[in-house]
Parts: structure tokens; sequence; C-alpha cells
């Protein structure tokens, strides 16, 4: 069994706040550091004619929207947050059977907010999460995966299935709005067979000091494309012309996140979602597929331009 770390679950339950997650001074100003200005992301049907060219115009004008009606099953959803819940109710002993020797440089595993790499202003982050691969089967270790609750791996290798055909039909629609092939972007990142698919299960328990933390600090994902699969407390933000805007809760919906490497593949035309998880009060749970391509697959020259370091962070 791994070395117990303190959880920052188990720091909620105890009322602690630890020096390393206290914003610096300047910056305790609770919500009103990062507030939200309005309007919002927007919300696409892809059941509607017009969803691809709403797709590019968003990804491109705010690196971020959200999707409805986009076949993904409504019991799948809430059974995928139901599995994800229940992990995290384990016993700290329980869950640190999934924990990874550290010195083992493994990305998967279950990893605790008091042991993580401490963001860019040095202060650790008030969240814990489980990390690993859903595909390609290649890749997948399911000894990571939890065997409690039981229905864990179930839910998502179904999940799996449905993220893979939706990816394909998001490189389509994005591809097609950047005047491109319809299948370009897919063949840039990987294909059907090298498109590596992650999962991410944030779970961010009860801050009793809510002004002086932050759940993730601002950032952008390093990978093609982030799928978000919310709940109903809010912390989501995202940063577009110099302000910040609160992605709203909507039952039902993904939230589609432009990763660093389409938007450093795609002409400067489409925008990475810089995007920070405000303190929070209630519970929450995001379970999160984020996709990247293997180191396996190849790009397409039409698709590729040098790297823009300079706007992935704010």
């Amino acid at each position: 069994m791994a070395e117990h770390h303190q959880s920052v679950h188990e720091l909620s339950m105890a009322g602690i706040v630890p020096p390393d997650f206290m914003r610096m001074k300047q910056d305790q100003s609770g919500a009103a550091m990062f507030p939200d200005t309005g309007p919002h992301a927007p919300v696409i049907d892809m059941t509607k004619p017009d969803c691809r060219a709403c797709m590019s115009d968003a990804a491109m004008e705010w690196g971020c929207f959200q999707v409805v009606n986009h076949g993904v099953p409504a019991a799948l959803l809430a059974e995928l947050q139901r599995v994800g819940r229940a992990f995290f109710e384990l016993t700290p002993e329980e869950k640190c059977r999934y924990s990874p020797d550290p010195a083992s440089g493994s990305v998967e595993g279950y990893k605790v907010g008091t042991m993580v790499q401490r963001n860019l202003t040095g202060k650790k982050m008030w969240r814990d999460f489980f990390y690993h691969y859903v595909a390609p089967p290649s890749i997948v270790n399911h000894n990571i995966w939890p065997q409690n609750p039981a229905s864990y791996r179930e839910a998502n290798e179904e999940y799996c299935q449905h993220m893979q055909r939706f990816m394909g039909e998001m490189f389509e629609h994005l591809s097609v709005g950047l005047g491109l092939e319809k299948g370009a972007m897919r063949e840039a990142f990987g294909g059907d067979d090298d498109l590596v698919l992650l999962q991410k299960i944030n779970s961010y328990p009860p801050c009793p000091r809510p002004d002086l933390v932050l759940g993730i600090g601002p950032h952008t994902d390093a990978c093609t494309l982030t799928i978000l699969l919310p709940n109903e407390v809010p912390g989501l933000q995202i940063i577009k012309d110099g302000c910040w805007h609160d992605v709203e809760y909507i039952p039902g919906a993904l939230i589609i996140l432009i990763g660093d490497q389409i938007e450093a593949s795609a002409q400067l035309l489409i925008t990475q979602a810089c995007h920070i998880i405000l303190y929070i009060v209630k519970f929450n749970l995001f379970a999160r597929h984020g996709y990247r391509y293997s180191a396996m697959g190849g790009t397409k020259p039409e698709c590729t331009v040098p790297w823009s370091t300079s706007r992935r962070h704010v």
C-alpha cells in the first residue's frame, strides 16, 4: 500500500486550511477577484442544422462551449457521476491503494492535493483527483481502476465508447469550420487507432475558508480537447477579452474546452480555453475526459503551425 498523505477531503472534514493552500494576501479577495462579467459561453444544440457553424464560431471566439442533445444517455451520465462520487467516499486507506509510487513518475492513479505539484504562484490547489487512461486498449491498465464501486469499470467503458464517437464528431465539425477536409483534424491528432483518451475525476471538497483558496488556478489544458461532465455546484470560469465569465450549469450538457494542441495546430484561428476553478462552498465533482494524441500519431502539414507559448497562460 502506498504511503498515506492527508487528502483535501480530510482537511475539509477537520476544518483546516494549511498555509500551502492560501493565496497571497493581495489575492485573497474571494469571488471579487474573478467577478463574472457576462455574457456566457455559447450553448449549442447538436440536433440543429447550424451546429457545425456554431461550434467553429464558439471555438474561435471563446475556446469553450457547451453542447446539448449530444447522444450520451442521461442515465449513463448520472451513473458516471455516481461511481465517481462513490470512489471519493471510500476510506482514506482504501483510496490510497490506488496511489502511485511517487518514484514511478506515473500520471495514473489517486492523488491528493497535499502532495501534488504547486501552481504557478507556489500554492497548492484545493482538490483531490483520480487519473487513468481509457483508450486505446494497448495502454489501459485495469489494475489501477477502482474495484469499488463494482460498477466503476462498466460505467467508464460505456462512457468511453460514447466519447470516442463524440470526439470524432467534434473533430469533423471543427475541421470543416476551419475550411479543412472533414477528416483533417482527426488524422492530425492520431486517427482512430493512436488517439489517447484519459479520464480525470476531480473532487473539490467544501472549504472552511473559501475566500483563501482556489480549486484550480488559471490554466489551459495541454491536450486537444477536454470534455467536462459537471454537476450543479458552480465554480468553473473562462477568461475572454481579459474578463472572467461563469460557465453556467445546464443539466445534461457537456462542456467543451479547446486545448493547447488544437490552438497551436489550427493556424491560430482557434483559441484555447484559459479557465479556473474558484473556491468551492459545497462538494463538487467533475468527470473529465481529456483527449491527447499519442506520440505515435502523425500530423498533417496543412493542420500545423509553430507552437504559440505566449498564449498558453494568463
